[in-house]
């Protein structure tokens, strides 16, 4: 019985392998879900992200796919909203509310703290991109505000790191 099992499992593989055009693909570190394709911002862009540097080598990459996704989905959101007749996400300080909702949301209560001060790591790269003043979200401001989701996501997604 297990010699049949492992000649229909190498069956599947080379099945599989012909299938996907005689290519296999192994992404490393592992990840529960496939990395973001996203191209590199800008690199005054990048910039912002400079608080984060000490955390990145501690978070796990699972951790680190997760909320490469979890900002690439909020900046879809952002801008979605953007494109309401009246948005609801309409100044910064309703997007804070947002942003800690969402990671209330999505962020097991046992992982909160996790990382030490990443949270506030984070909170500085929407700083550095919108300001710290409570302002109404114009096509600049929100199209800063994408660019900083955009920023996180590619810097959580792992590169070859």
């Amino acid at each position: 019985m297990k010699a049949s099992f492992a000649r229909y499992a190498v069956a599947a593989i080379l099945v599989a392998f012909a299938w996907k055009g005689s290519e296999l693909s192994i992404s490393w570190p592992p990840a529960l879900t496939p990395a973001i394709k996203a191209p590199q911002p800008a690199p005054e862009l990048l910039a912002w992200s400079i608080p984060l540097k000490e955390y990145l080598p501690k978070i796990t990459p699972k951790d680190r796919q997760y909320l490469a996704h979890f900002y690439d989905a909020m900046a879809f959101v952002i801008l979605r909203d953007g494109d309401r007749s009246d948005p609801i996400v309409s100044d910064t300080d309703k997007f804070a509310a947002f942003h800690a909702g969402s990671l209330r949301l999505a962020i097991d209560k046992s992982d909160v703290g996790k990382y030490g001060e990443l949270g506030a790591a984070i909170d500085e790269v929407f700083v550095k991109a919108v300001g710290a003043d409570v302002q109404k979200i114009d096509d600049k401001v929100r199209g800063r505000l994408v660019a900083a989701c955009g920023v996180l996501s590619w810097v959580f997604t792992i590169h070859g790191e």
